[in-house]
């Protein structure tokens, strides 16, 4: 029988076995005839990988924090410009070309959601979560569906009416989990138009 490769490939897992690997390196460098120089080279080698790993974590972790700072503030504008446009409309003055100059006027929308499908863009990813962009489009919002791991079928995830969606299920066993996610338009309760194109992804331990 032929057997896996020794070196694990998920970074926490490849961290763990590199730690005794160079605890045991420098205990028997004398047994394999290693030089001083050998055995400090594994050190810094596992020193380096430890660095980046957890700069790299330190970055998805900000690049998580900042979209959802990001997204509270244009939250914030966008309520507040809704609010003051409402007042302008209100206003006896108002006019159509006025309110064109504006730019609070929208294009006619000739979107058909009955032909029409959610497109579903990865956000950020980090252990155990997954935030997911999505286009609203005319519709009340989406019904979500997903898959991960050994699952065969796509199951009811959750239904969100503002972007982004965030995925905080940890992973179904130790180790690295491949999801996928899934989405249709709805109008009220009901959904509407075509499924959207699978979006894959891998959800780190």
């Amino acid at each position: 029988m032929s057997k896996q490769d020794y070196i694990p490939g998920p970074d926490a897992n490849f961290l763990n076995w590199m730690q005794n690997f160079k605890t045991q390196v420098a205990a028997t460098a004398a047994t394999f005839g290693l030089t001083a120089a050998e055995a400090t080279a594994v050190d810094t080698d596992f020193t380096a990988v430890q660095t980046r790993v957890n700069t790299l974590n330190t970055k998805k972790a900000e690049q998580a924090a900042a979209a959802a700072d990001k997204q509270a503030a244009r939250g914030t504008a966008e309520s507040h410009v809704r609010a003051l446009a409402n007042r302008i409309k209100a206003h006896p003055s108002f006019t159509n070309a006025l309110g064109l100059q504006l730019g609070i006027i929208g294009p006619e929308d000739s979107t058909d959601l009955t032909t029409s499908k959610p497109t579903l863009q990865l956000s950020s990813i980090i252990s155990s979560s997954v935030t997911i962009n999505f286009n609203k489009s005319i519709s009340s919002g989406i019904r979500l569906e997903s898959k991960r791991a050994a699952e065969t079928a796509f199951t009811f995830l959750a239904i969100d009416t503002a972007s982004p969606y965030t995925d905080t299920r940890p992973n179904a066993s130790p180790g690295p989990e491949t999801r996928q996610y899934r989405a249709q338009y709805l109008v009220n309760d009901d959904v509407i138009g075509l499924l959207s194109d699978v979006l894959t992804v891998t959800v780190p331990e």
